[in-house]
């Protein structure tokens, strides 16, 4: 009874040591999901596709679009842009951070460690993250000749420093306010719907 009470003991022992073993190995995200984020006021340059009108600033410490110049990422139809660089274009707003930005193939919860040597920032000649609506193939999106939709390039991550140095990951779900966009009866998009994961501690690790 005694060696049977013993043995109990030692296998409860090392059942929970397993366990918090196998608990501590894995870190989940703490995703947030964003659902249409209005960057919808924009016109389009019928000449050379370019776009003018409002950007849409986002905060990721704050989870919401903000107006203040404490941003970290804004949009504008399909133009990205950071708070870290400098502006290529007249409208954008005021640039006082360090953001930046790179962007890595694959699944959003394999990503669990900034590459720091892979920023590159905003510039004159125009965003870190390539608006040419699909045509290279490095940026976020893809443009459809036939039904003219825009839409995520699928398994494309956004890895971000913010403003203040702190890192965030951003997957791009949808870029419409409807299940069935028609764009040629004017749904342009411009509402983004993302998924991310905000490190606020300054940690390079998610």
């Amino acid at each position: 009874m005694r060696y049977t009470c013993l043995l109990f003991l030692f296998s409860l022992m090392l059942f929970t040591s397993c366990e918090k073993t196998l608990n501590e190995g894995v870190m989940a995200d703490d995703v947030i999901t964003f659902v249409e984020l209005d960057a919808s006021q924009y016109t389009v340059n019928q000449l050379d596709s370019s776009l003018t009108g409002k950007y849409e600033k986002f905060s990721f410490s704050e989870g919401d679009t903000v107006s203040h110049n404490n941003w970290d990422v804004a949009f504008k139809g399909s133009t990205i842009i950071i708070n870290g660089g400098e502006s290529y274009e007249q409208d954008q707003p005021n640039r006082v951070g360090d953001a930046a930005v790179y962007i890595v193939e694959g699944v959003m919860s394999d990503v669990r460690t900034v590459d720091v040597s892979k920023f590159s920032q905003d510039n004159v000649t125009g965003p870190a993250i390539i608006d040419d609506l699909g045509i290279s193939g490095q940026g976020w999106a893809s443009y459809d000749m036939g039904t003219h939709i825009l839409s995520p390039i699928a398994g494309r991550i956004l890895v971000f420093r913010t403003h203040d140095s702190r890192y965030a990951k951003m997957e791009i779900l949808y870029y419409y306010d409807s299940e069935n966009p028609q764009p040629l009866d004017g749904d342009f998009g411009g509402f983004y719907t993302f998924n991310y994961v905000y490190q606020s501690s300054g940690e390079i690790n998610f």
